[in-house]
């Protein structure tokens, strides 16, 4: 708090959009990481190697049942996409594939553009902070006393820093967040496509199997 203060106190007008793009930040940030680490991150893999034992057995309603048990799990969606509409024939079954491997993209993907977009504004804050503090420094020392010049000069420059520090720190902690989210956005939609081509796989070797 006590480095928020005297941000606020000397940082100038653009300290405050920076504060406020930090907020947004902090706000976004936390949603995404909570999200992508914690709320669409789930070991199945002993889930995984089950139903494929089941789909092999043709056994696609206990499968099915299977992944009702983790409806949140990205990999367990696509799979049941798929066998649920594994009837309707082999386009319909990819098409559903498909369309839950892009439900997953896309919410991997939401909002997380906003965290680049914080990085290039508080970025961008900081350097406004930085010139109208040096602005307002010229302006005032123009026709100062000569005994005051200086004191005015150390005061606009500490505003222009204390800007630029500002926004550096927030656009720096925007950058590493959103290249978290994105490389493990990525990571999920990677397993989740992975998945569903071993849905087609599996079914197309039951097929074979219970000729």
């Amino acid at each position: 708090m006590t480095a928020i203060q005297t941000l606020m106190e000397h940082g100038g007008f653009a300290a405050y959009l920076i504060f406020g793009a930090g907020a947004v930040l902090a706000i976004i940030g936390l949603e995404r990481l909570v999200v992508l680490f914690l709320g669409m991150s789930y070991n199945v893999k002993g889930s995984i190697v089950t139903i494929r034992s089941l789909i092999l057995d043709k056994r696609y309603t206990d499968a099915i049942q299977i992944c009702d048990k983790r409806p949140n799990s990205p990999e367990m969606s696509v799979i049941k996409s798929g066998l649920v509409a594994v009837e309707n024939g082999r386009e319909a079954m990819k098409s559903a594939l498909g369309g839950a491997v892009l439900e997953v993209s896309h919410k991997c993907e939401a909002r997380v553009g906003y965290l680049a977009l914080i990085a290039n504004v508080a970025t961008l804050l900081g350097l406004l902070g930085t010139i109208s503090g040096l602005i307002k420094t010229f302006a005032s020392i123009a026709n100062a006393d000569p005994a005051e010049k200086a004191r005015m000069l150390g005061i606009g420059i500490s505003e222009a820093m204390y800007a630029t520090a500002a926004g550096l720190c927030v656009g720096i902690a925007a950058m590493v967040i959103h290249t978290l989210c994105v490389s493990k956005g990525e990571s999920i939609v990677g397993d989740a496509q992975d998945t569903g081509l071993k849905v087609i796989t599996w079914i197309e070797q039951s097929e074979r199997v219970n000729k």
